[in-house]
């Protein structure tokens, strides 16, 4: 699917094959996500070498990647902003054979240029990234995190993406040049609106921060197109998408951290912090408690080759500045389900709200569709409005977090049109970046509230189903 990463769009991983074998079992308690609580949690069956931990968090910085767009080479072409394209929503039955992967992957790699793209030098934004070490000795590999799809993946070719010179600055991993690689096998393949990607499954020793998982299975890409970095993708994966343990499960299976819950703060615009917490709540990032905004549908309603983290929007508004609040939404009875990405970079929702917010900014539409504004509204101190649970929680994203600038005196309105018939609605960067979330898989529930940044302190949380509700912030 469709960030500043970029509009790197939504990563839904179209195979989670399940002839693809891991090169680690996770522990019996912990082999459903979520169910696993540290007293569970036996030393003398622990995977990792050394002494076992106690469960904590593992905390890590996320860069920003910016990309300074010129606007040449436009034209008349379709410049939409990089994004990660979406998907198309196929998966490996779970029954299929090695050949049957094989061939699905051949069917849904496809060569994107046709698609006519810029590339990352003409179009700008930013990019949310992290550092990874993979192998023995290590090799440092950046990725974007992306809580719109489930698996990780390594080396975009990069004689093909968007930027090659940002993407050979990424790092490349090579199996052959690590002591702990094995090769599982099995095909990986993802195919998007603008680009595309196949490969195939090893495992290997990947440290997280200072904390060293051994035998992660992920993807080796063999060929891509546009995309140019891997994706760690954050999102449910076993036993729900794919048939093996994800990053987030066997940090919990490892003892690094209690339960598979983490904490993202991208920060606004002139904020320069960025960071996400594995296991932990900065509680200098909010005011207040955090509100508990369940997944909806829920996991067990959705499909299972793509479940997501979806929640419901019940308002929409906005807030001038130096007016009141305006909701453009019926007040108790609106639902937009929508899915939290931290791939995309802007939002995309129903078309006449759009229009809506739009005209409020004297918007005009180029022709490819998009919803173009002065960039002098982000220097006006006006906020949008996105409301949870009939009002509970309501999120404000500053104007000039919210408004795209895609180069120079370029700007998109922050939510964009869906495709046209498209229910699949998505709130990215430019939601995100107003919010502190936390993403729990143990309670099925995204936390959420204002962005603040008033300091610094992190707090445990998942030794109890719910208990990041217990953590009051400190701004």
């Amino acid at each position: 699917m469709l960030g500043s990463a970029l509009l790197w769009i939504l990563l839904l991983v179209a195979v989670s094959p399940t002839t693809a074998r891991p090169g680690v079992v996770l522990p019996v308690s912990s082999r459903r996500t979520g169910t696993t609580a540290p007293k569970q949690h036996d030393p003398r069956n622990k995977r990792a070498s050394g002494p076992w931990r106690i469960p904590s968090y593992v905390r890590m910085p996320v860069s920003r990647q910016h990309f300074n767009g010129t606007g040449k080479g436009r034209g008349g072409r379709h410049v939409r902003p990089p994004t990660t394209p979406r998907p198309q929503l196929l998966s490996t039955p779970k029954n299929a054979s090695a050949d049957d992967t094989q061939s699905l992957a051949a069917r849904q790699y496809t060569n994107p240029r046709k698609w006519g793209w810029a590339g990352l030098e003409e179009l700008g934004g930013i990019a949310y990234i992290i550092e990874l070490e993979i192998g023995t000795p290590p090799q440092k590999i950046k990725v974007f995190i992306d809580t719109g799809s489930y698996e990780l993946w390594v080396n975009p070719n990069c004689s093909t993406a968007a930027s090659a010179s940002i993407c050979q600055s990424h790092g490349m991993y090579y199996p052959s040049r690590s002591r702990s690689s094995m090769y599982v096998g099995s095909g990986f393949a993802v195919t998007y609106g603008t680009g595309a990607v196949r490969g195939k499954y090893w495992s290997d020793d990947i440290n997280v921060a200072m904390f060293r998982i051994p035998q992660v299975q992920f993807a080796v890409a063999d060929d891509s197109d546009y995309t140019f970095s891997g994706v760690l993708g954050l999102g449910y994966g076993y036993p729900h998408t794919v048939s093996y343990p994800s990053v987030l499960n066997l940090m919990v299976a490892d003892g690094m951290i209690m339960a598979p819950i983490f904490s993202v703060g991208l920060g606004g615009h002139l904020d320069n912090f960025s960071e996400i917490i594995f296991g932990g709540v900065n509680r200098w990032k909010f005011a207040g408690r955090l509100e508990p905004v369940r997944i909806w549908p829920p996991i067990s309603k959705q499909d299972p080759r793509w479940i997501q983290y979806w929640v419901n929007v019940t308002s929409l508004g906005m807030t001038k500045p130096g007016e009141q609040p305006v909701i453009y939404t019926p007040r108790d009875t609106f639902n937009m389900p929508v899915l939290i990405d931290t791939g995309s970079t802007l939002s995309y929702i129903r078309e006449d709200l759009v229009a809506q917010i739009g005209k409020q900014f004297h918007a005009t539409i180029d022709h490819a569709g998009y919803y173009i504004v002065d960039c002098a509204w982000r220097n006006k101190p006006g906020t949008i409005d996105f409301g949870f649970n009939r009002g509970r929680m309501v999120i404000n994203v500053r104007y000039k977090d919210f408004i795209y600038q895609q180069y120079p005196g370029y700007c998109m309105l922050g939510v964009q049109p869906a495709d046209v018939g498209s229910t699949t609605y998505v709130l990215g960067d430019t939601f995100i970046r107003g919010a502190y979330l936390v993403f729990d898989q143990q309670s099925d529930t995204v936390w959420m509230n204002q962005y603040y940044n008033c300091g610094d302190g992190v707090v445990t949380v998942g030794a109890e189903r719910g208990d990041p509700g217990n953590v009051i912030g400190a701004c």
